[in-house]
């Protein structure tokens, strides 16, 4: 999945959580959208990787 995409998909909420209260996506600005989005795809990746580590972990047990 590309950053675009990723972006798009995201940009499709209606709502997110932040500043202590729930604002319409649409409110954010490009920097704080594309901020927002990154941390989420690294958090995404960064889960997916951890899970096929931990997969490889038991397979070599």
């Amino acid at each position: 999945m590309t950053i675009e995409n990723a972006f798009s998909s995201l940009s499709s909420q209606k709502i997110v959580w932040h500043d202590k209260k729930w604002t319409k996506w649409s409110n954010f600005t490009l920097n704080q959208q594309k901020t927002t989005t990154k941390i989420k795809l690294i958090a995404l990746i960064s889960n997916k990787l951890i899970k096929k580590q931990n997969q490889a972990n038991l397979c070599e047990k």
